[in-house]
Order: structure tokens, then C-alpha cells, then sequence
């Protein structure tokens, strides 16, 4: 608003200029033009002043956090004297005519004063005078401190890009609003300024309207330019943040113009320096053994997810083949990180324009980027993730698949979904076909000649595949397809499948970076195993907060115990009620905690894992906010992370979770206990504030 003043005083001389002339076009005095901008400073003291009134009126003074007004206010006035005083002294003394040499040095000095005026509360806001609240030991800032205003700083390079992204963005705005928006206005506001209206009016309101019909257009256009002048701001926001942010993408690498074989070619290694933790390993590998044992584990779990075909995944696996030394084997990496650089490789790897193409090439990108050296596993911080859950699907049933939603719709759930994902489904019915022959190989031994016999048969055979993913009504088949379709909605059971990818990313993790426990366990697989999941769960835990299964329908109940069967160690927390004591109390609520290792009761529940009685019944809003906070006494770790009930993860993904948690390792903690701040750290003497 005071450069916005300060623009539009010096392009209306005439509005200061005395017994103005158009046809002569007489300049108004130096000391009134600058006198006249010198009023921007002014202005900016005064919408200060008005801040403080109006957080005196509406601000409680007894609230925590209320701040001390009084020196503030007298400041704000001392400030805003001290603006007033240039422009009425130079405005007094010349009258707008007469020459002073005085008027006009107290002009120019009442200018730079205003500046400084504009520059000081541009930087400095109204709660940092006399020292910011954010310094303060006083507990009554204690909220803001560590929650509302509690801000990340930036360093180095990065606060100097942030200094450079907004000077640029007002130095765009402001040369852009004085040569196309004040600018323009200079010889309208001149026009209308001098402008005498000879009219007769009408009854009600005489020749009052019409007599300053030009002042009434001057006003809405001044008007008008400062709405325009306060919108461009954002516009030149977005413009300098979208060039800003292409060239960080250059510099990090993950362009989509950065040379797409740097990125192939380039993977092993980077999966090697930013995934793996090999800087404290025991026994030393070669890089290509640690690298293969990642690279395989992300492409069979694709394949595992109806991603890949089998074709494409032994072009992408790591292969052991015999080496030239005689008696020994070694590694042959798949020619995928090399065909990117090679115009002569014609193998398709993935399908084109497939999920795994995307996820593919995603991992490969954000392994172009800068990222946080991985902890080993054992040193990571510990972490949950944590879901809330109401009455959100969470296994869809095969009636809601295979028939349609209302009697308008003509394509079932089903169709769609094979519509949406053609590859994923035919690589979903190969594997059920694979399976099914498999099956009936074992139960009708192994005949081969009647095998091959049935494998010339009509294609007909096989239309229930394609139709339905299943021939069989047997369980084991329909069950696949309905994970199939719940995988690709919107489900809980999509959301656990894909964040329980942190335990085995972790168990992958901690195997392949201790080598020396596989040797230990040797040829007990199991002992290794239970070694790699003890591992996982002391680092990572899945935490479900299900209001409702203690009301659950029995199809709901049958789901929710899939998942249990599926992910033993996915944890649910929920709300029980007992019956209470005396009639005119309210129920008993307690919050209940089961996994998949507990005990099942003779009713086909759970037995708790644990049950902590709460004071009432904790739903006291819309309900998804208590479902989370009644649960939240069963997390585990530094972190929470917070995911809603139909979102997915991957298993490359999830690998990259030590540099995630990195970002908020905090190596020189302040030894500032939050609840009590005067209190430096427990070796020191507790401290008052004067």
C-alpha cells in the first residue's frame, strides 16, 4: 500500500499542483512532489497502528500468549509523528507556491525517512519489536514456539536462493505496476483532476452527482489500480517460483530433459551410495552382490504384483552364470542399464507405458537427487504408521466386483478395472493359469501327455480367466481376484499391503547389509528369519485405529481378520464398551490394542493385547481426529507418519525410508525441554526468568 502511494503521488502532480493550467502544464514544486511521496511512510504507520488496535480489542489480554501491547503502541505513534512531521511542515510553509529551501531539504529528508519507515515493517513484524516472542523464556509463548510458529530456518545455499526468489518476484511486481499500471493512469488522472462538469442535475440530488461525476470516476479508478496492484503479486509469485523450480530441477537432476540414460546407467551405483549403508559393514562384498540383492527383490516384488511378466523379469533380474575361472560363478547384470545408452538394444524390458515402467523410472529419477546418507539399520530412529479407519472397505467382496452398481450401469466393477489395467490383468491371469495347472498337475499326477493334450485345446477353456481371473469357485481362486480388484481401489487392505513393504524393506535391508548373519544362522533358515522380523519390529509398526470393530458386521469382522492372517504383526487399536456399573452412568470405553499373534476367544475375537480404560467416550467431534487420538498411546518410535485409508506404497519406496527419516534427524538438539523452558538441560542449575 505505501509504494502503491508513493507510485500514484508521483504520477498526480495536478492533485498538488496550484491554479494547474492544462494548456500550460506547470510542474509542481520539488519539496510538494516529494513531500507528497514522503506520505507513503505515514500511511505505513498507520495501518500498523490499526493492527495493534484492532489485536488490543479482539486479543484478550489475560489469554496465554497475549503480548504486550503498550510499548508497542507508543513506538508505532512516535514512528508515525515522525513521518507526519516532513510533509506538513513542507506543505505549511510553501503553501504549494512559494520556494523554500528549508521545506525542501525537510522533504527529501521526510522521503528517505518514509522508506526507511516502509523498509523496517517490510522486514520486521509487529511481534518481533523489543525482541520477538519467539526468544522470550516465558511460558505463556510456549504454544507458538513450538507449534504455530515453529518454523524450519533455512542455511547456506538455500536461504540465499529464498532471498533471491523474492527479491526477484517485488522487483518484477514493482517495475511491472509503475510502467503498466501507474504510469498509464498519469494523463487520465490528469484529465479528470482538472476536469469541470457543467450540468443542470435532476430532482433528488441536483447537480451534486453530476458536478463530480470526474472525482467519483478518479476515486473508482484509483481504487481499481490498487486491487490490480495487490493482484499481480501472485502472479509473479507463480512466474519466478516456476522458473525457480526448473532450475532446481536441473541442478538436482530430475528434469525430464536430464539425458534419460544418465539415469539407467547410472542406478547400480546409486542404489550402492544412497540405499545401501555398506560404510560399516563387517564383511566386505563386492558392490555388485549388495546391488543385485536390491535390484531383485524391486523387480520380483513387481512381478508379485501383477506388474511384470515372467518374460520381463528374467530380462531384468540379476543372473548367476558360470565365470571364467573354473569352479566359480559370478554375476551377470541384465542388460537393462546398459541398452539406455546403447541405440543398437531393442528388447523391451517392461511394457510400454505400464505402472512398472512408471515406478521404474520414477526410483531411478529420485535416485538422482540429493539425498541423506542412510543410517545402518540398527542406528535408524523407530517409527509408525498410522491409519485411521472407519467404515471404509477393506477387502471388496466378490458380489461387489462381478455384478453392476445400479440397474443404469452396464460394466461391473471388474470390467472397468481389466479396462484400466489391461497389462496387470493378463499378467494376473497367466499367473493364475500357472497356478492352476500346477494344482491340477499335483492332484491328477504328473501326466504330461494328458498335460499337453489339454494344452490343445480351445481357447474357450480359458475364457473364465479373462473374464472373471478364476475357473474354480474354489476359495484360494476367488480370493485371488478379489485381492486383485482391492489392490486397485480404494480399500484398507491396499493401504496395509503397501506399507507393511517397510518391514520387508527392512528385513531386506538388514540382510543384505549384514552378511555375517546369514553366515551365523547358516542352514537354519528360520532362525535367520526370525532374527530379520525381531529387527523389523523393533523398528517399524503398522497401526490401524478401527473405531468400529467391536460393531463390525460379520463380513467386516472376516475381513479385518484376513488381514490379521495376512500381516501378524499389523497392530489394531479400538474402542470397547462394557456395560456400566449403575444405571445412571454412561458406559464404560476402554482402548484396545490385538495383532494377528493374539489369542482368539471362544466368541471369535481377539483377546487384547492390552485395554486402557478411558475417561468417557472419546468421539467428541466429526470422529476421524479422536478415532486417531485415542490410539495414539499405542504408537511406537520418534515418528509418526500419517497415511489415510487408500493409499499405496512400494517396496522401492520403502527402501529409501533411513534417508526419509534422515530429513529429520536432529544431530545438535537444543537442550530445551518444551514443557518447562527455563530449564536449560537436566546438568544444569533451573534458571528463573528476571
Amino acid at each position: 500500500g505505501t509504494i502503491y502511494w508513493m507510485y500514484t503521488a508521483y504520477n498526480s502532480p495536478t492533485l498538488y499542483t496550484k491554479h494547474y493550467v492544462q494548456t500550460i502544464n506547470q510542474q509542481p514544486l520539488a519539496s510538494s512532489r516529494w513531500a507528497a511521496c514522503a506520505i507513503g511512510g505515514v500511511l505505513a504507520s498507520f495501518i500498523q497502528i490499526l493492527a495493534t488496535l484492532f489485536e488490543w480489542i479482539f486479543v484478550p489480554r489475560e489469554w496465554a500468549g497475549a503480548q504486550h501491547l503498550s510499548r508497542r503502541m507508543l513506538f508505532l505513534v512516535l514512528i508515525f509523528l515522525l513521518n507526519l512531521v516532513p510533509p506538513v511542515y513542507t506543505f505549511q510553509i510553501t503553501k504549494l507556491v512559494i520556494y523554500s529551501k528549508s521545506a525542501y531539504a525537510v522533504s527529501i529528508v521526510g522521503f528517505f525517512i518514509a522508506v526507511a519507515t516502509l523498509v523496517f515493517f517490510a522486514v520486521m513484524p509487529l511481534g518481533g519489536l523489543f525482541t520477538s516472542y519467539m526468544n522470550k523464556r516465558s511460558r505463556r509463548y510456549i504454544a507458538s514456539q513450538t507449534f504455530t510458529a515453529n518454523y524450519i530456518k533455512l542455511k547456506g545455499l538455500d536461504m540465499w536462493m529464498s532471498y533471491l526468489l523474492w527479491f526477484l518476484v517485488f522487483l518484477a511486481k514493482l517495475v511491472e505496476s509503475y510502467f503498466f499500471l501507474t504510469l498509464s493512469l498519469r494523463d487520465p488522472i490528469r484529465n479528470l483532476s482538472t476536469m469541470t462538469m457543467r450540468c443542470v442535475g435532476e430532482v433528488w440530488y441536483k447537480d451534486i452527482v453530476c458536478r463530480n461525476q470526474a472525482k467519483i470516476v478518479l476515486g473508482l479508478m484509483y481504487l481499481v489500480d490498487l486491487l490490480l496492484f495487490f493482484l499481480d503479486t501472485y502472479m509473479w509469485y507463480i512466474i519466478c517460483n516456476c522458473i525457480f523450480s526448473i532450475g532446481r530441477s536441473f541442478y538436482l537432476g530430475i528434469s525430464i530433459l536430464t539425458p534419460w540414460r544418465n539415469i539407467f546407467t547410472r542406478l547400480p551405483k546409486r542404489i550402492y551410495s544412497k540405499i545401501l549403508a555398506t560404510t560399516e559393514m563387517e564383511i566386505k562384498y563386492k558392490p555388485k552382490v549388495l546391488i543385485s540383492q536390491i535390484w531383485n527383490a524391486i523387480v520380483i516384488s513387481m512381478y508379485r504384483e501383477h506388474l511384470l511378466a515372467i518374460d520381463h523379469v528374467q530380462k531384468l533380474l540379476y543372473h548367476q552364470v558360470p565365470s571364467e575361472i573354473e569352479g566359480k560363478r559370478t554375476l551377470r547384470a541384465p542388460t537393462f542399464f546398459v541398452s539406455q545408452d546403447d541405440n543398437n538394444f531393442e528388447t523391451e524390458f517392461f511394457p510400454r507405458n505400464s505402472e512398472a515402467e512408471r515406478r521404474i523410472s520414477f526410483f531411478a529419477q529420485s535416485l538422482a537427487t540429493p539425498m541423506p546418507e542412510p543410517l545402518p539399520v540398527d542406528n535408524m530412529p523407530t517409527f509408525t504408521v498410522f491409519t485411521p479407519h472407519y467404515s471404509e472397505k477393506i477387502l471388496l467382496s466378490l458380489r461387489e466386483i462381478i455384478r453392476e452398481d445400479d440397474q443404469f450401469s452396464r460394466v461391473t466393477l471388474l470390467e472397468y478395472l481389466k479396462q484400466l489395467h489391461p497389462v496387470e490383468w493378463d499378467c494376473f491371469v497367466k499367473d493364475t493359469k500357472i497356478l492352476a495347472e500346477e494344482t491340477a498337475a499335483y492332484e491328477n499326477g504328473d501326466d504330461s501327455e494328458k498335460l499337453s493334450e489339454d494344452g490343445l485345446k480351445s481357447k474357450i477353456d480359458d475364457l473364465p480367466f479373462y473374464c472373471i481371473g478364476f475357473k474354480s469357485a474354489a476359495p484360494e481362486y476367488t480370493l485371488r481376484t478379489r485381492i486383485w480388484a482391492s489392490l486397485r481401489s480404494q480399500t484398507l487392505y491396499r493401504t496395509v499391503s503397501g506399507f507393511m513393504n517397510y518391514a520387508r524393506a527392512i528385513k531386506l535391508l538388514y540382510r543384505v547389509e549384514n552378511p555375517e548373519l546369514v553366515q551365523y544362522f547358516g542352514g537354519d533358515p528360520e532362525g535367520l528369519e526370525l532374527a530379520l522380523e525381531r529387527m523389523a519390529r523393533r523398528k517399524f509398526r503398522f497401526l490401524v485405529s478401527m473405531q468400529r470393530l467391536s460393531k463390525f458386521k460379520d463380513d467386516e469382522m472376516e475381513n479385518a481378520e484376513f488381514l490379521l492372517r495376512a500381516y501378524p504383526d499389523l497392530q489394531i487399536a479400538y474402542l470397547d464398551e462394557e456395560p456400566a456399573l449403575n444405571e445412571d452412568e454412561e458406559p464404560r470405553v476402554y482402548s484396545a490394542l490385538i495383532d494377528g499373534h493374539c489369542e482368539m476367544l471362544e466368541n471369535g475375537r481377539r483377546r487384547p493385547k492390552f485395554r486402557v480404560q478411558l475417561s468417557g467416550n472419546p468421539i467428541l467431534g466429526d470422529g476421524k481426529s479422536d478415532n486417531q487420538n485415542h490410539a495414539v498411546i499405542f504408537h511406537r518410535g520418534e515418528y509418526i507418519q500419517l497415511i489415510d485409508a487408500n493409499q499405496d506404497n512400494y517396496l522401492e519406496e520403502c527402501l529409501k525410508i533411513r534417508s526419509v527419516l534422515a530429513e529429520f534427524e536432529e544431530m545438535n538438539v537444543e537442550h530445551v525441554n518444551p514443557y518447562a523452558p527455563n530449564l536449560k538441560s537436566e546438568d544444569n542449575n533451573t534458571k528463573k526468568d528476571p
